[in-house]
């Protein structure tokens, strides 16, 4: 829908709000057209009471206090998923599951039905935008939306993401933005890599597994890597490329884990489930897999295993990458090491990995010096 020429956008409309609010709180007098609000107390009406705590909120929620080293981030109401990010003008921007309180699982309905969207320019300073990407009823997403991950292409960027229909059938889809800010679903949707697979167990009538995309540039092709299921019953890790994001070349499964040993849990803790939250990278000749899982006598977090192949994995040869972490994110490279985004009992937190050695471990980020140094340039 156009505008009426001189008339601001939503986004334009709240930054507007936004900057009004924050320098009448600075300077305790009211945004430039209202009278001055009376102090709180006896001479406070309703009207004012409600003007002044909206304000309040307002603030607290679009600039939530952040301790980044010690909990970490997290949006005021809520908690984090499945998240990724991307750099833009200066600023990180972080996009991610919503998580309200979680009782033994994301599926309820009304959870998980849009995306988080946060940005930081040093690391440590946090600000909340409006979420994106809400649901849409009557469609193969009208359910929930999980898991976006974002590749830009030129001055676009094409956010890959998870979509639920009513039966918790999951696929994929593409939504498009230059700002980030405003997004455009793709009229080809969904991608949907598992129909026709033969190795794939995968149906639109009931839950089936088609989640948590990440992609990576290689060779002249984009690959995604994403969560399904064998036809035998096992959890895996599937791959498909393209060159145009329209046609994709299934490759098969390239992590395949137990095809018995599951049990559900209602309240979670399952001693075995999904691989899920793939992250994969070439790096020193060497594929690179992080994965996370629960695995019957092994435990629950983070993996990581590598190959000299980007479609062969081998699940025997899972080794801990990041204890106390999970669903990790690159957010910037140098050199051999890496700055890491992964999530810990809900919030966003920050880590690093040396990929130069034999098997890649990560920590926590241990200082507000050491995390100083991974600021952009």
């Amino acid at each position: 829908m156009s505008l009426p020429l001189g008339q601001p956008t939503r986004r334009e409309f709240i930054g507007q709000v936004t900057a009004a609010a924050l320098a009448a709180r600075a300077t305790q007098t009211a945004p430039a057209g209202e009278p001055a609000l009376p102090k709180p107390g006896i001479e406070m009406t309703i009207i004012d009471f409600e003007r002044t705590l909206a304000r309040m909120r307002f603030r607290l929620y679009h600039y939530p206090p952040t301790d980044i080293l010690d909990k970490g981030f997290r949006p005021i109401g809520g908690s984090l998923a499945d998240f990724c990010v991307v750099h833009h003008e200066g600023r990180d921007h972080f996009f991610y599951i919503e998580r309200r309180l979680q009782e033994g699982t994301p599926f309820f309905p009304g959870h998980e039905i849009y995306f988080g969207h946060a940005s930081t320019p040093d690391l440590f300073t946090w600000e909340v935008h409006d979420p994106v990407m809400l649901i849409r009823p009557g469609t193969w997403e009208e359910g929930h939306v999980w898991a976006p991950f974002i590749i830009t292409e030129g001055r676009e960027h094409l956010m890959v993401y998870t979509g639920l229909n009513r039966h918790l059938s999951q696929d994929l889809g593409i939504a498009s933005s230059t700002d980030l800010f405003e997004w455009k679903r793709w009229e080809s949707n969904p991608i949907s890599p598992c129909r026709d697979a033969a190795w794939a167990a995968w149906w639109t009538d009931d839950i089936a597994s088609c989640r948590d995309p990440h992609l990576v540039r290689h060779d002249g092709r984009v690959w995604m890597v994403y969560t399904a299921n064998t036809r035998e019953g096992a959890a895996c890790l599937a791959l498909t490329s393209t060159t145009d994001y329209r046609q994709w070349t299934d490759h098969g499964p390239i992590l395949v884990g137990n095809p018995t040993g599951y049990e559900p849990r209602l309240w979670g803790g399952h001693l075995q489930g999904s691989l899920e939250s793939a992250n994969l990278s070439y790096r020193n000749g060497r594929w690179v897999l992080i994965v996370n899982s629960s695995i019957r006598d092994k435990g629950r977090g983070g993996w990581i295993v590598q190959s000299d192949r980007i479609d062969r994995f081998r699940f025997d040869q899972l080794q801990p990458f990041w204890e106390g972490a999970g669903c990790v994110e690159v957010v910037r490279d140098r050199g051999d090491k890496s700055l890491l985004a992964g999530l810990a009992g809900g919030y966003l937190k920050f880590g690093v990995v040396d990929w130069s050695k034999p098997i890649p471990s990560a920590r926590f980020v241990a200082s507000r010096e050491e995390l100083t140094e991974w600021q952009a340039s």
